[in-house]
């Protein structure tokens, strides 16, 4: 038994003394409660409503009201056609519209038959759409409530029949909103892994020197070891993107070209910083701990389960520089929206500032280290 307890002790110290890695182990399972606790506790709320209101009663006023000041939705629009609503729909303009039908208070006093109440929701987010439909239910029921107090009597024979259409995933594939995002965190991590190995590697094996010593300038060095991992990511992604059209029957709504080009520049961007990691870390061991910290922290705010817009301040402002958050929005947009590029611009554009700023922080580190 003692060798035993001396061998635990042994393993203890060594522990104790690697202080990068006690570090890791305390502060990555902390973080990541901490962050998806501020990310998931305040629920969906924010949504962007837009309302085409064909009745324009004091009940339907009332109902707009009601979803205005509820916490969960945030008026954005009103409309005045279905070409309005579609279009606000498709560029994520809104994420639920309401459709008030002509007459809708009359049949409702009416009350002999239910009366139909129309809403459509942006389905790409499985689990926002949910929030969605409950939220419109309830504040349907609130309006009912409201009106019966004054009338005076406990219901009415009719009543609202709400029906609801789920933009882009008519059944709610939970699948189609996860897997869309799955295919870009897996080329996430294996881009990131490989790209951090890479310089470290070669410190620790004692043959830095020598490359650096070859009749290479160091952005060729660079440019070498980023050309393996950029191949092993294309690589990668094309396979993972052929398995969620052939063995998970996911749309693919858009264009495979452009795709494929926003693809490339997230997984740049990725490789510039695993080059950057491999080259302030001091072993291959570190740089992986690095890479699985770094991938517990972005998978809390990319927009995975909730929208960004939904978190804590300082979420949304780690997720708008994180390349992942933004190819994960784009992702749905192009499988599932069919968007197109003028659609997703704001995330295309930030996804080339912070491709630009990775690629130029790790030459910029790796032209300046002491080798």
């Amino acid at each position: 038994m003692k060798p035993i307890l001396n061998l635990a002790w042994k393993e203890i110290l060594q522990l104790w003394r690697d202080r990068v890695l006690l570090i890791f182990l305390i502060v990555a399972p902390l973080s990541q409660l901490v962050l998806i606790a501020e990310a998931t506790g305040g629920g969906i709320h924010g949504i962007k409503l837009a309302v085409w209101d064909q009745d324009q009663s004091q009940l339907s006023q009332d109902l707009i009201r009601t979803l205005d000041n509820s916490e969960a939705f945030r008026l954005v629009a009103r409309t005045s056609s279905y070409e309005q609503v579609a279009q606000l729909i498709n560029d994520g303009r809104a994420g639920a519209v309401l459709i008030i039908p002509p007459n809708f208070s009359r049949d409702v006093m009416r009350g002999d038959t239910p009366t139909t109440l129309n809403a459509i929701v942006d389905g790409t987010n499985v689990i926002v759409a949910l929030n969605i439909l409950g939220d419109i239910q309830g504040a349907v029921n609130d309006v009912l409530q409201q009106l019966l107090a004054e009338l005076g009597i406990a219901a009415l024979p009719g009543g609202i029949d709400l029906k609801v259409e789920h933009a882009f995933n008519p059944n709610l594939f939970i699948r189609w909103s996860t897997l869309t995002a799955q295919l870009p965190f897996i080329t996430y991590q294996i881009v990131l892994v490989v790209a951090a190995v890479g310089f470290v590697r070669e410190r620790e094996l004692g043959t830095m020197e020598q490359l650096i010593v070859t009749p290479f300038r160091r952005l060729e060095l660079m440019l070498g070891k980023g050309l393996m991992a950029l191949i092993v990511g294309i690589f990668n992604y094309l396979i993972l993107y052929v398995a969620l059209i052939q063995g998970f029957a996911l749309p693919m709504r858009g264009n495979l070209l452009l795709f494929t080009a926003l693809g490339i520049l997230f997984i740049i961007a990725e490789i510039g910083i695993g080059t950057l990691i491999s080259i302030i870390t001091n072993s291959q061991q570190q740089a992986i701990l690095i890479v699985f910290l770094l991938a517990i922290l972005e998978v809390t705010y990319s927009g995975y389960l909730v929208p960004t817009e939904n978190m804590p301040l300082f979420m949304q402002a780690a997720a708008t520089v994180s390349p992942l958050q933004h190819f994960i929005a784009i992702t749905r947009h192009v499988f599932l929206k069919g968007a197109t590029l003028p659609m997703m611009l704001d995330h295309v554009v930030m996804l080339l500032a912070l491709t630009v700023v990775a690629t130029g922080a790790a030459w910029f580190v790796f032209a300046r280290a002491e080798v």
